[in-house]
């Protein structure tokens, strides 16, 4: 009796987790390019991408300032959409008119 106890609870158990995950997936995040979750993940990587190519003298003064520039334009789409999809978009699409300094740049020697 005991034993036949113990196996109901079992599969009860193990039929309720079945069904819990089950509606998780239908209820969960769908996997599409505009994912924010995904977005954020991209966009973390590539903004720390951008910082170490801005970071380190070893690469050219062109190449920095543009890295500095991109981080500038994610940060500014970010704060007007509060999106991490635009912000990556912009990240990885954004070309600059000029790599002229501008004020508040950072001075390369």
């Amino acid at each position: 009796m005991r034993q036949h106890i113990v196996y109901s609870v079992l599969i009860s158990v193990i039929l309720v987790a079945g069904a819990q995950a089950a509606s998780q997936e239908e209820l969960g995040e769908v996997v599409t390019e505009r994912n924010e979750s995904i977005c954020k993940q991209k966009f973390t990587q590539e903004i720390f991408t951008q910082q170490r190519i801005f970071s380190s003298d070893r690469n050219g003064a062109k190449q920095r300032r543009l890295a500095e520039r991109k981080i500038e334009a994610a940060r500014n789409k970010f704060s007007l959409t509060a999106s991490y999809c635009d912000a990556y978009d912009e990240l990885i699409t954004f070309t600059p008119e000029t790599l002229d300094r501008r004020p508040g740049d950072a001075m390369f020697e």
